[in-house]
């Protein structure tokens, strides 16, 4: 009887002793039980129908390994392709290995900003919001997924509300500084692709359409809002990366001319921390340029060649400079520089080669 086997089972444990007992392995806890062979099993009989996994069928003969058809065009977008541009260790660290870096403590307060702006072009469309209508805005589409809240927000404000009033200051400065942005014009975001070599260029642009009083666009202007501060000199603040800013408005530029059908003649970005507008070069060379450093990119990334290119400035900000052994090496699948970005002030290679060590 069962109780009977148990009571066996427990004195030889207690025992230490070993004990298996044949009937009733199905008794114990995670003990296997014996499946019944299905019906439709039953009915598969076929002489090629054999039971020994080792087995392998006769005939075979080793095809060679051959990319898929489908993975010959790499689907992707500016914000990973930027990282291979920047070091393309960074970007085997996060797109390869799936390394993720610690969250900062106000992840999440550029999106709410530029949520903000958006909602105030959506809103205004034909007239400029005043500087209260602005800040109401702002605060009511506030949220920091990654910050709780003061339990006494009155008394002792925490960081998310002192990153909420700093939300609502920038928006409302930016209404009232660029009061035109809202007169016959208006603010669209557009996702978009566009084909590139070996690759699809992916993500959204933000356009400044400019009508006419027939409502006839007469004007389109791309430009990329940042929730970054400039300084007192933006275009020589070595604190911001002026090729990957530069590089992202002209590949929007290009997708507003082939994708939308709106003709960008004038890009910027807007740094939204202390107000400031940049124009970036949009002609036909500086987008031929952005175009080929992401084209390049994609070549090596495809080739699978990820070279160590550390710079003290460069690696002293990295996610991942504990688990790097910065050793400077040369790129395997190419002897070519890409083009150097087109800025409003020059031109200057992207930073795995206008910052490196050798």
């Amino acid at each position: 009887s069962r109780s009977e086997e148990a009571r066996l089972f427990y004195t030889a444990v207690t025992r230490g002793e070993r004990y298996l007992y044949v009937t009733g392995a199905a008794n114990l806890p995670g003990g296997a039980r014996a499946r019944k062979t299905s019906d439709f099993a039953r009915r598969l009989i076929n002489a090629e129908i054999v039971n020994d996994a080792q087995l392998m069928p006769a005939g075979l003969t080793n095809v060679p390994q051959v990319r898929r058809v489908d993975e010959t065009i790499l689907p992707t977008s500016f914000s990973q392709v930027r990282y291979y541009l920047r070091c393309p260790m960074d970007y085997r660290f996060r797109q390869g290995f799936g390394f993720s870096p610690s969250i900062p403590d106000l992840f999440g307060f550029g999106k709410t900003v530029h949520t903000a702006v958006e909602k105030l072009h959506e809103r205004y469309a034909d007239s400029s919001p005043t500087e209260q209508e602005a800040a109401n805005l702002a605060e009511a589409v506030f949220h920091l997924k990654h910050v709780p809240q003061s339990r006494d927000p009155v008394n002792a404000p925490g960081p998310y509300e002192r990153a909420k009033a700093k939300a609502v200051e920038i928006v409302a400065t930016y209404s009232t500084s660029y009061g035109q942005d809202f007169q016959r014009s208006r603010q669209v975001e557009a996702r978009f692709e566009i084909p590139a070599q070996d690759c699809v260029i992916s993500g959204a642009i933000d356009l400044l359409l400019r009508e006419n009083a027939q409502g006839q666009i007469v004007d389109a202007e791309v430009i990329d809002f940042k929730a970054i501060e400039g300084g007192d000199d933006p275009l020589q603040n070595t604190e911001l990366d002026w090729t990957d800013l530069a590089l992202q408005v002209q590949l929007y530029a290009k997708a507003a001319q082939q994708v939308l059908g709106e003709n960008a003649r004038t890009g910027s970005v807007h740094l939204l921390k202390d107000n400031q507008r940049l124009t970036v070069p949009v002609d036909d060379a500086a987008i031929a340029a952005a175009v080929d450093n992401v084209e390049w990119a994609v070549q090596g990334i495809l080739a699978a060649d990820f070279p160590m290119r550390p710079h003290p400035a460069k690696c002293a900000e990295c996610d991942f400079g504990m688990l790097c052994p910065k050793q400077a090496q040369q790129f395997r699948f190419t002897d070519r520089q890409p083009s150097l970005i087109q800025l409003s002030n020059g031109s200057e290679a992207v930073r795995s080669f206008s910052q490196f060590q050798p």
